[in-house]
């Protein structure tokens, strides 16, 4: 955490302070991916995991056409539904997501 209370990877340390957002959702969710992507980099996990996790969320995101923060439940379970009915999958990893 650095003195001002911020800690590695937040919005706050993203989006940068005094600007207008376009597309104001969009550019905040885009944020919220790169601070987690930075914070898998500091864990030193590996890209190709780092790459599907961030393509899993993007895909489900456009799968729900919402934004994180606006999931449910209901639509991970409609997701995960849709991917047994269609793809007959049993179990889900990130692969079979998109």
């Amino acid at each position: 955490m650095s003195r001002d209370g911020a800690v590695p990877g937040s919005a706050s340390l993203q989006l940068v302070a005094g600007t207008v957002l376009l597309r104001p959702q969009e550019q905040v969710a885009d944020a919220m991916l790169d601070g987690w992507r930075n914070q898998q980099l500091a864990r030193n996990l590996a890209f190709s995991t780092i790459e599907g996790r961030l393509n899993a969320v993007r895909t489900f995101s456009r799968h729900a056409d919402a934004h994180p923060w606006e999931w449910t439940s209901k639509m991970v379970d409609d997701r995960l539904g849709d991917l047994r009915a269609v793809r007959h999958l049993k179990t889900v990893d990130s692969a079979q997501l998109r």
